[in-house]
């Protein structure tokens, strides 16, 4: 019997044990602290009945209903619970009770094991919307000083309120790395008049997969399997972050603005646009889906559009490589028609003389700069590249819809870099296989002119590329050329001297007499036929009922005549004159060759003061030849 009493008595005394143990007396209660729009408090700070004696020592405890107040963001959290903690709780009391101290400075004093969250509300005033954040399932692991080796949120809903309509995005999971909280934070409290304050690693790497958004009012949806960044720098701004994105919020709430806002507002989107930069960042597929609004009437509606881009990437500049944007397997479209783009890629872009240029103004309007201003004020474009285009969409005139737009276009490409005063000195532009279906009723002209060589697409490339040397004052034609295929090609090069630095001066009148002073001192001019000639002479062999070799005899022999006829009676122009003969009686490829008898070169006022196209061309030396 005493056995059973006491095997009772201790079973009783192991349950109310195991209670006590789950059991968290509130040790502190209704902690708060703040100063303008700042304020913190807790409810209720809690320990473990276990370790309720040694509080200050314990390494576990909770926060009950925090509430948190930043400008226009308000933070609420049910409970935050802390575990593994290094730090006295007097540590972790000052994160809310010190209103003096730097929150930066507070954070890097904590130190724990983790930190959760089941869920935190963000409340935020965006002009005349209403923005909710929720996050649910926070972890903080290994918190060393502040900073946070791996962040994790299970799933994130913001819910963002208009007068439009509602929009909301929903986030699978979340995982940061190398999270520096007292660097973020004190990028909202610091102020950098100067703004030149170096840059600060915020996170090492960030992963959210699985979003989604609805926006209500335009009846739209984006959803994105995945997005990473790594390497997210930050500096703070001349009124900290907090304070530049308050006053953004509070503009973008006004139709209109005074000028003193309007002066206020670029200088705060220019100083906000430098304070941050990304070593990587890559969005993977991506779908859109716009459907016609509710209630529209039916000659108004227009059917869903459907989009998807299969990648999106942005790579930050390092010291020999240049920043790069790309866009991968581009594709939206409706029932009518679609467009299809393989790349698009930006390298070597920088809006860095754009930010500087603005940030000279100090506040001066737009309207009232000077040329000069204006050239400092156009940014580096770097090299713009498309390929696999393909666009096949209704060609609409009005309310009728005559034949489609249907053409692909293999490769395009841009490149303006090397500004001197704004300008590019090193352009470069290539269009490799645009195909055109040539319309069968079209009534241009041209169209109708290549139908009737039996052309039913044009297949055209053309290429443009010249530099600036500024040790030798000359401007490179690299190649000037147009091509088509079963047509023929036609390229230019040379060089052109006496190009000084005036040619790029915002003085107008500076830069027209640096250009009057320019001098050919070379050019090359290269024809080659691959099928137009031919066709050209069976379409007028058939018109004048003869036979197109005969056709081509006539042609040959009237060559030299003709070239004479325009250039004169010099020995020149009898080579020319004969080249081409050559070349339209068996055709393959002419260069001609010209060069100045003047070794200064051939100049722009050259060609003015000749009265006679004669009189210039007789100041060029020209050869040809003809394989």
């Amino acid at each position: 019997m005493r056995l059973r009493y006491r095997a009772g008595v201790c079973a009783l005394a192991l349950m109310a044990g195991s209670a006590a143990m789950q059991f968290e007396p509130a040790v502190v209660r209704n902690l708060a602290s703040g100063q303008g729009d700042r304020h913190v408090s807790v409810e209720a700070i809690r320990v473990p009945l276990w370790s309720a004696a040694f509080a200050q020592s314990a390494d576990s405890f909770s926060l009950d209903n925090v509430r948190f107040t930043w400008g226009d963001l308000t933070y609420e959290v049910k409970r935050i619970d802390f575990s593994g903690v290094t730090v006295s709780r007097s540590e972790v009391e000052s994160l809310f009770s010190s209103a003096s101290e730097p929150l930066a400075d507070r954070l890097m004093r904590i130190s724990a094991r983790q930190v959760t969250a089941p869920e935190i509300k963000v409340t935020q005033k965006l002009g005349q919307q209403t923005q909710t954040i929720f996050y649910r399932n926070v972890s903080l692991n290994d918190v060393v000083q502040g900073q946070v080796a791996k962040a994790v949120i299970g799933a994130m809903a913001i819910e963002r309120t208009g007068a439009k309509g509602n929009v909301l995005f929903s986030y699978g999971q979340t995982t940061l790395s190398d999270l520096n909280t007292p660097a973020f934070v004190r990028l909202y409290e610091t102020k950098d008049a100067s703004a030149s304050a170096p840059m600060t690693r915020i996170y090492g790497a960030v992963t959210m997969e699985n979003l989604d958004m609805v926006d209500s009012g335009e009846n739209m949806s984006v959803q994105i399997a995945r997005v990473s960044a790594r390497d997210v720098m930050a500096r703070p701004t001349q009124d900290s972050w907090g304070s530049t994105l308050a006053f953004l919020t509070e503009m973008g709430g006004k139709n209109n603005l005074s000028t003193e806002e309007e002066s206020r507002l670029r200088t705060a989107m220019v100083d906000i646009a430098g304070a941050f930069d990304i070593g990587f960042m890559e969005a993977a597929d991506i779908r859109i889906k716009a459907t016609p609004k509710k209630g529209a009437e039916a000659k108004d509606r227009k059917p869903s559009v459907i989009g998807r881009i299969d990648r999106f990437a942005y790579t930050g500049s390092t010291g020999s490589q240049p920043a790069d944007t790309r866009l991968e397997g581009l594709e939206i479209g409706d029932q009518e028609g679609r467009v299809k783009v393989g790349t698009i890629s930006l390298t070597g872009f920088s809006l860095t003389p754009s930010l500087n240029g603005l940030k000279a103004l100090q506040g001066k309007p737009i309207e009232d700069l000077d040329q000069e201003a204006l050239r400092s004020l156009i940014p580096t474009l770097g090299t713009l590249r498309l390929s696999g285009i393909d666009v096949d969409v209704p060609n609409k005139a009005g309310d009728k819809t005559t034949e489609r737009v249907n053409f692909t276009l293999k490769d395009f490409e841009v490149t303006a870099d090397k500004p001197v005063n704004g300008l590019p000195t090193n352009i470069r532009i290539e269009q490799r296989n645009l195909v055109i279906a040539l319309p069968a009723t079209s009534t241009d002209d041209l169209v109708k002119q290549l139908a009737a060589l039996g052309y039913k697409t044009l297949d055209s490339s053309f290429l443009v590329a010249a530099t600036w040397n500024e040790a030798a004052n000359e401007i490179a034609l690299k190649e000037v050329s147009v091509q088509g295929q079963d047509m023929g090609a036609l390229s230019l090069t040379g060089t052109i001297g006496n190009v000084t630095k005036d040619l790029f001066s915002p003085d107008e009148a500076t830069a027209a007499a640096a250009l009057i002073g320019a001098k050919a001192k070379a050019a090359d001019i290269v024809v080659e036929d691959k099928g137009l000639l031919g066709r050209y002479l069976a379409q007028a062999a058939k018109e004048q009922k003869t036979t197109p070799e005969a056709l081509r005899t006539i042609y040959a022999s009237a060559a030299p005549f003709v070239v004479s006829s325009i250039m004169g009676n010099s020995e020149q122009a009898k080579t020319l004159g004969q080249a081409v003969g050559r070349f339209i009686g068996k055709p393959g490829k002419l260069t001609i060759n010209a060069q100045p008898k003047n070794p200064s070169g051939f100049g722009v006022m050259d060609a003015m003061l000749a009265s006679d196209p004669k009189e210039a061309l007789a100041k060029l030396n020209i050869s040809a030849t003809v394989e």
